[in-house]
């Protein structure tokens, strides 16, 4: 791997994060004359002079004093040592604190979702691969048809009601003490499971047909070329052709799926965790846009924004070590 390649990718993302947290910074306030206003006491008995005091001080409090320059000079500053800034929720609590509250639910569901679609994915994508224009292969191509025409929110309520409420194999809705009374014990962790199986189940049905339906094409595109017919004519057998030759060159396209998926991996899904009350990174976005909180909105993108970047730059780094010939700007 080029180390002016590396030293590129880096520079580009982050200068991609500067954009992205420079938008998340001033769009919030654009047609907003004091975002902080709501939070102010009633006036009530208090005089003027007391009152303007409440407000600057709330406005201190939340960093909302001073002209846009310094409010965002000062917001780099705390970015910079890991502060976020606080919530306008009761008690202020740290931005940071509230992320960090609500990530691994969201990564309950994110991360066991991708790993099932991903080694589903190869396992059906290669067999259908190697199945060509059999009943396998068909099939996989109708259920990608079916599933691309259906919304994965849609697959969630027809679980719902068949699952949930019909049958009653799993709860339709997440238990509302599920985060307060986990203890890491074998109880709780077979509760999160049990709660999280519709959600899960939800989103990886056509998670597996997408990613199938890549392997297959990817699979299928190198068995044609000359390598791989030279391997069979030395006599190689089928499954050494297809773990050591077809499948190891197929992996560029299944890496670029895998990066894309982890880039999405904490945003969570707002519309699934809403469904079944799931409480994630996309109900806690939802919620601070409904009561206009405006520095845990900010918090919240500019964190998913930032491990999507990330998660973008390993993948690159990881193409181009699977394929030196990708560089950047660069003849190879």
């Amino acid at each position: 791997m080029k180390k002016g390649y590396v030293l590129k990718r880096i520079i580009y993302t982050v200068f991609v994060f500067g954009v992205v947290v420079t938008l998340c910074f001033f769009i919030p306030r654009i047609g907003v004359d004091d975002p902080c206003a709501r939070y102010y006491p009633a006036q009530g008995n208090m005089d003027d002079e007391s009152y303007e005091v409440i407000k600057e001080l709330t406005r201190k409090q939340y960093g909302l004093d001073g002209s846009y320059l310094s409010q965002y000079l000062r917001y780099l500053k705390g970015l910079l040592h890991g502060d976020l800034g606080n919530s306008y929720r009761a008690g202020s609590p740290k931005v940071w604190a509230l992320i960090c509250d609500r990530l691994p639910w969201t990564l309950v569901l994110s991360v066991s979702s991708m790993l099932i679609c991903f080694f589903c994915g190869v396992v059906i994508g290669t067999r259908c691969a190697m199945k060509r224009g059999r009943w396998q292969d068909k099939a996989l191509m109708n259920a990608s048809t079916v599933t691309t025409a259906i919304p994965s929110f849609f697959i969630a309520l027809m679980l719902t009601y068949f699952l949930g409420f019909e049958l009653e194999i799993f709860p339709a809705y997440t238990d509302q003490n599920l985060v307060s009374s986990f203890d890491w014990s074998l109880r709780s962790i077979c509760a999160v499971a049990y709660n999280a199986a519709l959600p899960v189940l939800s989103t990886m049905l056509g998670g597996i047909i997408s990613n199938a339906q890549g392997v297959r094409n990817s699979v299928i595109s190198v068995t044609g070329e000359p390598f791989i017919v030279t391997a069979r004519a030395k006599g190689l057998s089928r499954r050494n052709v297809l773990y050591k030759h077809v499948l190891r060159n197929a992996l560029l396209p299944i890496v670029t799926g895998l990066g894309m998926s982890l880039s999405g991996l904490i945003g969570g899904s707002v519309v699934i965790e809403q469904i079944f009350n799931w409480h994630g990174m996309g109900t806690l976005y939802l919620e601070a846009n409904n009561t206009n909180d405006y520095p845990l909105m900010m918090g919240i993108m500019i964190f998913i924004s930032g491990f999507a970047l990330a998660a973008n730059l390993i993948t690159d780094l990881c193409y181009s070590l699977l394929d030196p010939r990708v560089t950047l700007g660069e003849e190879g």
